[in-house]
């Protein structure tokens, strides 16, 4: 027995067996179904594809977070995918915190930010500062500005950074702007909010992933060349 299946028991092993099952069953007679000659054959595709996915469907609903995460965690990335969409929406939050992160990263790369944004609001504050990292800064700005003043001060406590890191520096109610632009598109860019978040007194520089690369304060912004990169200041 290896160590990962040590670590779960045997039934969660089993419902994996049987989701792939499933799969294997699907790809089977959809592609026998694919070659039959027959009238409608369009439609007859469509109803067999149907139900096959709502007996996935049906399987996932039953299983609880943490054995979805380990079933996502098993399948060949294509597979992954496909299952992760057949997951019911209000689900997505609670097992994004059950994969590893190279798994949740390939995951939340398919979700729009809408949808990130409804997985966000569905978790508790600590369970959010536990997937905020990998969220873009816009989806966590946003479901910020949706809490209330309890549930702000309760998602920044949660979200407590060492003193001297970048996150520390963080507020919520922040303006980002990208690393590869020069500093007239960020003053242009600024132009255009009617009101800036209260004690703007810097900007978040992300690169083209949403990942945070550091702050650029409104000091430097006006003080260098405006042709100047933000990643260069």
């Amino acid at each position: 027995m290896t160590p990962e299946e040590e670590l779960h028991p045997d039934d969660v092993q089993q419902h994996l067996r049987e989701v792939q099952e499933l799969l294997a069953r699907q790809k089977v007679v959809e592609n026998l179904v694919h070659r039959q000659d027959m009238p409608r054959h369009e439609l007859v595709e469509n109803l067999v594809h149907k139900q096959h996915e709502a007996g996935l469907r049906a399987k996932l609903d039953t299983l609880h977070p943490a054995d979805i995460g380990f079933i996502l965690e098993a399948l060949p990335h294509e597979e992954r995918l496909y299952v992760w969409d057949l997951v019911k929406a209000e689900r997505d939050g609670e097992i994004l915190l059950e994969v590893s992160d190279a798994v949740r990263e390939s995951l939340i790369e398919t979700m729009a930010p809408h949808e990130l944004k409804a997985a966000a609001e569905s978790l508790d504050a600590d369970e959010l500062a536990d997937l905020a990292p990998d969220l873009p800064p816009e989806v966590i700005q946003d479901v910020f500005q949706s809490l209330d003043s309890e549930g702000r001060e309760q998602l920044r406590a949660a979200m407590s950074y060492p003193e001297d890191s970048v996150g520390s520096l963080m507020d919520f109610d922040m303006v980002t702007v990208r690393e590869d632009i020069t500093l007239e598109v960020v003053l242009r860019y600024l132009r255009r909010f009617d009101d800036l978040p209260d004690h703007t007194d810097k900007l978040f520089v992300v690169d083209r992933d949403d990942h945070l690369m550091g702050i650029l304060s409104l000091e430097s912004l006006l003080i260098n060349d405006p042709e100047t990169e933000v990643v260069a200041v």
